[in-house]
């Protein structure tokens, strides 16, 4: 014949196990906390890299348009262009100027 469990000894395992969980993370709370602060640092870090790297490449972006004009502009002034040397808007007010 088959013996008839209680529902009370149906939970009495699942209950311990919670009891000797929570008695494991209050014994290594510290060291939980830890690690994640270690998982936080890393995932931090690997962001603000990618920042600066994306920044560096606006940079380049940046300073490759200002090589090209400067380029640009020294072709004008050994061509005898004003806007070598006053810019495409100055270029303009010096032509005004020099009619008057």
């Amino acid at each position: 014949m088959a013996k008839k469990r209680g529902k009370s000894g149906d939970t009495s395992g699942a209950g311990f196990g919670i009891l000797v969980l929570i008695a494991l993370i209050i014994h290594f709370i510290w060291w939980i906390l830890g690690a994640l602060a270690l998982v936080a640092a890393y995932y931090l870090t690997r962001e603000a890299v990618r920042a600066v790297k994306r920044r560096r490449a606006e940079r380049d972006v940046y300073y490759a348009a200002v090589c090209a004009r400067a380029d640009q502009q020294h072709t004008w002034a050994l061509s005898g262009d004003d806007r070598g040397v006053f810019g495409v808007e100055g270029a303009r007010l010096m032509r005004d100027i020099r009619r008057s």
